[in-house]
């Protein structure tokens, strides 16, 4: 029986919420499991995740495969990385060691995220108080107003040359008809 570490789906329509559990590969997606390890709620903000590091480590050592979701999922926990330290056969003070590191690196991580957030919002508050004030309304009617008027009328002015016209070199579109329909 091949067993896999996978999700399973539950909550409502567009508001999912999924168990972590070790089941049966056959299994389909929502059926029978042999054991829950955890759960991941992806809506909550951060996304909420919580593993029983023991039992997923008892049941990696029993040969089940996580599927690549959850493999994530561990990797974001740190359980991937002491699994690997385990499957490689590291001694316990070197395994501590470098989970300690894993640890300082995501808080290191994590402040920095925060200061980056925290630095575009003061970006975005400096955007909206250095933007230029519009004239007023009243300015603009005045520019408007002041520009002169130009008069047009249909006569021509003594003195001036007439425009010419093109000569038409198509025959009309009436008389093209006539010429097809007699053909």
């Amino acid at each position: 029986m091949a067993v896999r570490i996978r999700l399973l789906r539950m909550g409502r329509k567009k508001k999912p919420f999924y168990r972590i559990v070790v089941m049966d590969s056959r299994t389909r997606r929502d059926g029978r499991y042999l054991d829950k390890i955890g759960h991941y709620n992806p809506i909550a903000k951060p996304a909420e995740i919580v593993i029983d590091k023991d039992k997923v480590l008892s049941w990696l050592e029993k040969g089940a495969v996580p599927s690549q979701t959850v493999f994530n999922l561990l990797q974001k926990e740190g359980i991937a990385l002491e699994w690997h330290l385990i499957r490689n056969k590291v001694g316990e003070q070197v395994r501590n060691v470098e989970l300690q590191k894993w640890v300082l690196a995501k808080k290191e991580r994590d402040s920095k995220k925060g200061e980056k957030i925290s630095e575009k919002v003061e970006a975005k508050v400096e955007d909206i108080e250095e933007v230029p004030k519009e004239e007023p309304v009243e300015d603009k009617v005045k520019t408007i107003s002041e520009e002169p008027v130009v008069e047009t009328s249909d006569q021509t002015v003594a003195g001036a040359p007439e425009e010419e016209k093109p000569e038409q070199t198509e025959a009309p579109k009436d008389e093209d008809k006539k010429d097809k329909a007699q053909n």
